[in-house]
C-alpha cells in the first residue's frame, strides 16, 4: 500500500518533531470534565505517559482537539486529589495527548518529583 503525498509530508514532519520535555510510562486513573452545550460532561480514562508539560491519555470517550479540560487525578502512592486545567493537543480515537495550563509551581514540582522516580520514554 503507498502512501498519499498528503501522508508522505506528514511522516516527513513528525520525523523531526520532539516534544519539549520527556515523558514517563505510568498507569493511574484520571477523570475529566469537559464544558458542552449542555453543560459539563465528566469523562473516565487512565493516563499512559506523564511529563513536566502533559500527559498521554485514553478516555472512554472522544474529546475534540483544542478543548480545554478539568483533570483530576492521584499520582501513586499520593492519596492527595491533583486538580489541574489541560488543553487536548493530539488526539487520535480515544487517545489524547494533553498539554497541563496554568500550573502552580507547588502542583509542577509534585509532577516533576513523581516522574524523576520512573524511567523517560521514547
Amino acid at each position: 500500500m503507498s502512501l498519499t503525498f498528503l501522508e508522505k509530508k506528514l511522516q516527513e514532519k513528525q520525523r523531526g518533531w520532539q516534544r519539549r520535555y520527556p515523558r514517563h510510562r505510568a498507569d493511574f486513573a484520571v477523570k475529566a470534565a469537559v464544558l458542552r452545550d449542555d453543560g459539563y460532561v465528566e469523562v473516565q480514562g487512565r493516563c499512559a505517559d506523564i511529563g513536566h508539560g502533559g500527559m498521554g491519555t485514553v478516555f472512554t470517550a472522544e474529546i475534540v482537539k483544542g478543548e480545554v479540560l478539568s483533570l483530576e487525578f492521584q499520582l501513586p502512592p499520593d492519596e492527595d486529589l491533583i486538580a489541574v486545567r489541560a488543553i487536548v493537543r493530539y488526539r487520535k480515537g480515544f487517545v489524547h495527548g494533553l498539554e497541563f495550563l496554568g500550573l502552580t509551581a507547588d502542583l509542577q514540582a509534585r509532577i516533576d518529583a513523581f516522574c524523576a522516580k520512573l524511567v523517560p520514554i521514547g
